[in-house]
């Protein structure tokens, strides 16, 4: 049984008020570990001491609940334009609890397998014909529904190829260079590339870019820690270890280079909308995702042949299978034929909108989770949020019950068609952006809430203190290991590390606009049940019997959430650490000065940029003095001008022409990394430029970063 925080043990007198690359982890580089940490683990209150109001929302989250929102969202297709009855469903639990809601329509490009084949012919002329969806689990119900979603690439080309393959890694740009180092002829073939380390879009795009005729992308128990049948451990549904049939489907869109629709990139899609060329955007060669137990055959079939693991010496070359070597090949004669016919076209998708209005119609809080999913399931991406939110919405109710409404308006967005690029996300940003800039205090995202027991977050600096503060308040469920708090359990997993945002969620489209953000959720660890993301196993009866019995996790999660917004919406003074925000910026300057130092161009001046982070210290540091002598005088009339800068000063961040050559990525702090897709550069245009060797670019965008920070520091002044 969760352990709920008793209002009668902690506060005697309020007892009418008892009635929560996937990878986050994966995606932090060394950098970001050793350059921006919560170095010390913190000594917390135990048990925390909550106000009234806090008190009401912790308890208000029910784990019986939390699991019956949960299987309603994964039992049925709620691919992005497949679900408008769910997003009804979901507008409705919200109107219950108290929010207006509606829907708001936008008309996105999607795309969906007309047919799909995969086959391998060997030397001999025999073959393999590879199955892409999954097989059926007598456990588990919606592996047998049947409208399965087959396993496919969103936004792959279509195409008929025959043709040699080589095995080339985990499919980055220096993995690529090994081959054509060694002489491989890399044109008109086909590449095998392992999941893991960059985006899989990304895998496909250097496939093209070295005149690759298509790609498939297998799946490896290399990145499933010591959970695999190899270390004893029986497959799903019997055991925590991956089931060899699991698939990870996924879009394999240009992420670095745009967010939402690609067909109207850089404005907002109406029925009435111009549309552009997806071909900038998107590949031109088919794409196959595939199991582990069909992956094994191809890569046997490359055996003695080409460059052989440990002459290639890469990391995530080598895989975690014992019976193969992970040769490159190609072998004379070893071919993959691949028949895949993609739709595209245009289809209406649904996002919801939840409010609160507060009192000040200038501040607002944004809260979103994505409803669409690869799969039936979807039971941790992305339901494990959206059910968490229905819960959120459920708890908020219970404050306005009794009479509560918050200083700042609170919106909750459920967002569609995230799996296509975050598109329901971006068109609705880019729709109303103008307002948005002008009110929106910060934009809160849970995309995966749970897909196992340990807590993480990515975020902008000026948030960071204060969501740590709020994870010392939230009880640890029971079963995980020895943590009392949610802190304790983050702290453990991550030792204080806080990467930036790069992409890969919604908060892309609000954070890129120059609006403040986090991202939060949870995940598996090496020794925890193997997550099958973006797999028809990402089912409830995986997420009930092996990710969260019993919902705990869940549970904490939406406590922690609920806590966050609470508070961001109520707070007289917006909880913002503006000198972490300036140390943070410091910290991004120490990374970007390694990048530089081991560059091509290792004497380029940075000069400009530490001038400018020294001048938003300088005024992070006066206002925040401000803000507290504001806070603890009542005074209303100073607390709306530093609040309102607390808001605006990100807005100094984003480039109004956006970043070179990604219109759509128009924050000079953090991005995308051109070559991974998902996680981020810091300081990404001079960053990009410094890895291409351009100096001239590069010190024009030092210049210009660093005026964008001065721009930043300026909205912080107050007075001289």
């Amino acid at each position: 049984m969760y352990r709920v925080l008793s209002a009668v043990l902690l506060f005697g007198n309020l007892a009418d008020a008892c009635q929560k690359d996937w990878d986050a982890l994966a995606r932090r580089s060394l950098h970001h570990q050793e350059h921006n940490r919560h170095a010390k683990r913190a000594e917390v209150e135990y048990p925390p001491s909550l106000s009234e109001i806090e008190t009401i929302l912790v308890n208000s989250f029910d784990n019986k609940s939390i699991s019956e929102w949960s299987y309603y969202y994964t039992h049925g297709d709620h691919l992005g334009s497949h679900n408008k009855s769910m997003a009804e469903w979901t507008a409705q639990k919200w109107r219950d609890a108290g929010f207006d809601s509606w829907l708001e329509e936008f008309p996105i490009w999607v795309t969906y397998p007309e047919h799909s084949s995969l086959t391998l012919i060997r030397p001999d002329n025999t073959t393999h014909e590879a199955n892409l969806v999954e097989e059926v689990l007598a456990e588990d119900d919606t592996s047998s529904y049947p409208n399965l979603i087959p396993a496919y690439h969103g936004m792959s080309a279509s195409g008929t190829v025959t043709a040699e393959y080589i095995y080339v890694g985990r499919g980055t740009r220096a993995d690529f260079q090994v081959l054509k180092d060694a002489g491989i002829e890399l044109k008109g073939k086909i590449a095998l590339a392992n999941y893991g380390g960059i985006y899989r879009g990304t895998k496909v795009k250097n496939a093209q870019d070295n005149d690759m005729a298509g790609c498939v992308i297998f799946t490896d128990p290399l990145d499933d820690g010591e959970v695999t049948e190899a270390n004893g451990y029986e497959a799903y549904p019997n055991g925590p270890a991956r089931n060899p049939s699991s698939i990870q489907r996924g879009s394999v869109r240009f992420s670095s280079l745009y967010s939402g629709d690609p067909t109207t990139v850089g404005w907002a899609s109406s029925w009435n909308s111009s549309r552009g060329d997806t071909k900038p955007y998107n590949p031109s060669i088919p794409s196959i995702p595939l199991s582990m137990k069909d992956a094994i055959p191809l890569l046997a079939a490359l055996e003695g042949n080409g460059v052989s693991a440990e002459k290639a010496n890469r990391s995530g070359w080598q895989g975690g299978f014992d019976n193969v070597t992970y040769d490159s090949g190609p072998t004379p004669g070893a071919m993959i034929s691949i028949d895949h016919e993609m739709q595209g076209y245009i289809a209406p998708v649904w996002d919801v909108i939840g409010v609160i209005n507060g009192t000040s119609p200038d501040e607002v809080v944004v809260v979103g989770n994505h409803r669409d999913a690869w799969v039936i399931g979807g039971a941790a991406d992305p339901n494990s949020g959206s059910a968490i939110l229905v819960e959120l919405a459920n708890a908020f109710g219970k404050l306005l019950a009794k009479g509560w409404k918050p200083r700042r308006t609170i919106i909750l967005g459920s967002w569609d068609a995230e799996e296509f690029g975050l598109q329901g996300s971006t068109e609705w940003v880019e729709t109303h952006l103008p307002w948005l800039q002008t009110t929106t205090v910060a934009y809160l995202n849970m995309d995966v809430g749970v897909s196992g027991p340990r807590t993480n977050f990515d975020g902008t600096g000026e948030i960071q203190t204060f969501v740590v503060e709020q994870m010392k308040k939230i009880l640890y469920p029971e079963g995980y290991g020895d943590f009392a708090t949610l802190y304790d359990m983050w702290f453990n997993s991550t030792e204080g590390t806080i990467s930036p945002l790069g992409s890969g969620s919604d908060y892309a489209s609000f954070y890129q606009n120059g609006i403040a953000a986090i991202d939060v959720g949870s995940s598996n660890g090496k020794k925890d049940p193997v997550y099958h993301y973006h797999s028809n196993y990402d089912s409830y009866h995986w997420m009930s019997t092996f990710g969260d019995p019993g919902f705990k996790i869940h549970t904490a999660m939406g406590q922690f959430l609920s806590l966050i917004v609470y508070h961001i919406a109520d707070d007289p003074l917006i909880p913002w650490d503006l000198p972490h925000a300036a140390t943070v910026l410091s910290s991004y300057l120490s990374e970007l000065n390694e990048t530089v130092t081991t560059s091509d161009v290792a004497d380029l001046d940075l000069g400009a940029l530490a001038d400018a982070i020294a001048e938003f210290t300088k005024r992070a540091e006066t206002i925040s003095k401000i803000g507290q002598q504001a806070l603890a005088f009542n005074d209303t009339n100073m607390l709306g001008v530093v609040n309102s800068k607390y808001r605006d000063f990100p807005r100094g961040f984003a480039s109004a022409g956006g970043l070179p050559g990604r219109q759509t990525f128009k924050n000079v702090i953090s991005a995308p990394g051109i070559d991974n897709g998902y996680g981020a550069d810091v300081f990404p245009a001079v960053t990009d430029n410094v890895n291409g060797g351009n100096r001239t670019a590069a010190e024009e965008w030092v210049e210009k970063s660093a005026k964008a920070v001065l721009r930043a520091a300026e909205i912080l002044r107050i007075g001289d």
